[in-house]
């Protein structure tokens, strides 16, 4: 749909051939968001039955369609004719225009034009015109006052003992607005309880309710009342994708969103709304085939973060660039969000991993908008670790660390495996002293659960001081070996070696041990009984011995890393 005013401009000059449909069959339309038709149904009302309430209908859809913001003089001039029927004017119609000074945000002028209708006596007591006037207040996309709706709904119900199933539904669209979700199911379920007409509609509104409060039961049970009063209720098929889209059922998702698309007015603005439903539901090949179709009579930028995110999930990292540069570019400011920038940037990124040329420019221009989209506190994506990973992963370990020090500073609480990440580029980088208190916030972490820290920890604790006279690292090969099964040290027989050639030296030099020393160096023998090395030290235990022996070996390699268990 080009624009739905474009499109009624012409339903408004054009006669339509054909039975009038009735009013309830228009609305059928409007309430399964078929914009299309219920505009043609209800002009074709106002042509071959003008009257009050045929007006006061095409002026209410007017109000209900996406582009209410810009048909408010649409519905000014369909009240202005109902009103105009007779001479004595039209009491609906100037509720109508109520209406139409509430979407202006005149609500003072709302209140005079309602004032003066109410403070008649058969009107104050006319609980069907308090239940309409109380609706103006409760258009969701235009301006609106909830709390004025409920104040005529409660009217309206103290003049009359009787229940109205439009009163209901009215209150439940006014605590909607307000964000009362019980509110809003217990007023939709006494409407359901005087069976009324748009059923579908009902049991759609309680879908949504349900799935906003994550009821998923309840919400699948409501979809399915609302298929089973009317098939082709599209809305109802909007929820079923939402519903499969949060079990990851996306297959049953895209075919929901077929359905929706199937039984809505097929036009532009349908298409737009299938291809956002579609989107949710991961069914990138569907949205970018009906992006397509509707280039020629879309004006609205979504499209491009549509496009340029589904093609980045496609593999396609050039073409979502040139997408999302589009969107940026055109999109009105307070429509372009952190994601927006983070999409650009992990794009810009995909294409500095595939090696694209000019590698080094797509790594900046993606750290540019990466740190935009953090700036704009969008947390739909772990940045900083994305970009952690992808220096790690290229061996560019200084880029890698700074990353990974952000992402833990950003966070509230962070974890032990974000540390672990940390400490091992610092000692991979030979920075041991920082390794050292790094992996100590890990062993914190882990407690007990988990051996690998200690082993990293007692290497960086080795490595941090050249000297180590006084072998600060015992306690934490004790404490990994401790840790281990005696399978676990069969599996990690060359981590266990170190761990006890460790403990053997410092008996050795420190404490003057022999016995200790060797029963550690028997320890060591026996889960790796070809080490040559100790071997030769436990044979001569007892002789003479240069005290570097005792120490480790070399500088461990970052091999050694994969070996300590992660």
């Amino acid at each position: 749909m080009k624009s739905l005013l474009f499109a009624f401009a012409a339903v408004l000059t054009v006669s339509f051939a054909g039975k009038a449909q009735t009013i309830e069959e228009a609305r059928r339309h409007l309430n399964a968001e078929r914009y299309i038709k219920a505009g043609e149904e209800f002009n074709n009302l106002v042509k071959t039955n003008p009257s009050e309430q045929t007006y006061f209908e095409l002026g209410r859809y007017f109000l209900s369609t996406p582009d209410a913001a810009q048909s408010i003089d649409y519905a000014k001039d369909a009240f202005e004719k109902g009103i105009a029927l007779d001479k004595k004017g039209s009491t609906l119609n100037t509720i109508g225009l109520a209406w139409v000074k509430i979407a202006q945000k005149d609500m003072a002028g709302a209140k005079v034009i309602l004032d003066e209708i109410f403070k008649k006596g058969k009107n104050a007591k006319n609980p069907e015109l308090l239940i309409t006037a109380a609706e103006g207040y409760t258009f969701k996309d235009l301006p609106n006052d909830p709390a004025e709706a409920i104040m005529l709904l409660d009217k309206a119900q103290e003049v009359k003992k009787m229940d109205y199933p439009q009163l209901y539904i009215v209150r439940a669209k006014a605590f909607d607005i307000q964000n009362e979700g019980g509110d809003v199911m217990n007023s939709l379920q006494n409407a359901i309880r005087f069976n009324p007409k748009d059923k579908a509609n009902i049991y759609s509104f309680m879908a949504r309710i349900w799935l906003q409060g994550k009821n998923y039961k309840e919400a699948q049970e409501a979809i399915q009342n609302s298929i089973a009063a009317d098939v082709e209720h599209a809305p109802a098929y909007r929820y079923s994708s939402s519903l499969n889209q949060t079990y990851q059922k996306w297959e049953l998702a895209a075919a929901a969103a077929k359905k929706y698309l199937q039984y809505s007015d097929g036009d532009c603005s349908a298409k737009l709304r299938y291809t956002k439903i579609a989107f949710i539901a991961k069914d990138y090949d569907n949205v970018l085939s009906t992006i397509n179709e509707i280039e020629s009579c879309n004006e609205d930028p979504i499209v491009h973060r549509l496009a340029g995110i589904a093609k980045f999930e496609q593999g396609n990292p050039a073409a979502a660039v040139t997408d999302l540069k589009n969107y940026i570019s055109t999109a009105e400011e307070e429509e372009i969000f952190g994601l927006d920038y983070g999409w650009l940037g992990r794009a810009y990124i995909e294409l500095a991993n595939q090696d694209v040329p000019v590698v080094e420019e797509n790594e900046k221009l993606g750290i540019e908008n990466i740190e935009k989209a953090v700036a704009m506190k969008d947390t739909t994506f772990d940045y900083y670790t994305h970009l952690g990973t992808y220096f790690q992963e290229k061996r560019k370990y200084p880029e890698a660390i700074t990353f990974i020090k952000k992402d833990i500073a950003t966070k509230k609480k962070p974890t032990g495996d974000d540390y672990w990440r940390l400490g091992y580029l610092q000692y991979v980088t030979k920075n041991y002293a920082g390794a050292d208190s790094t992996f100590d916030k890990v062993c914190a972490a882990y407690g007990d659960s988990w051996s690998p820290p200690y082993l990293m920890s007692a290497r960086a604790k080795a490595y941090s001081n050249t000297e180590d006279t006084t072998f600060q690292a015992a306690d934490r090969y004790e404490k990994y070996l401790s840790l281990l099964s005696e399978d676990e040290k069969v599996q990690n027989a060359r981590n266990v070696s170190e761990a006890y050639n460790y403990l053997a030296g410092k008996e050795l030099a420190v404490n003057d041990d022999v016995e200790k020393a060797t029963e550690y160096l028997d320890l060591l023998l026996k889960y790796d009984p070809e080490n040559e090395r100790a071997k030769t030290l436990r044979d001569s235990i007892n002789g003479i011995m240069p005290e570097e022996e005792m120490l480790e070996e070399g500088a461990l390699e970052e091999t050694e890393m994969e070996e300590s268990g992660k």
